[in-house]
């Protein structure tokens, strides 16, 4: 058995186990697409301007407008 080979092959299973969960592939318009799993996960999140406080509806939006700027690509 040639057991020079075995060290070689080690070095390509670390590179499998950090590059299968990065990404998932998705086909939008024959094109295909990336999906964080933040994407998969995170939501838009609503509120209600008459209810809930200033504070809280400026940080809804802030999260909103990071969510389409990493989910949506604007």
């Amino acid at each position: 058995m040639r057991t020079w080979l075995k060290p070689k092959k080690l070095w390509l299973l670390p590179i499998l186990l950090v590059t299968s969960g990065c990404a998932a592939g998705l086909t939008v318009a024959g094109k295909p697409q990336l999906i964080s799993d933040y994407c998969r996960i995170a939501k838009p999140i609503t509120y209600d301007a008459t209810k809930d406080t200033q504070d809280t509806v400026v940080q809804v939006e802030l999260h909103n407008s990071q969510w389409v700027a990493v989910c949506e690509g604007k």
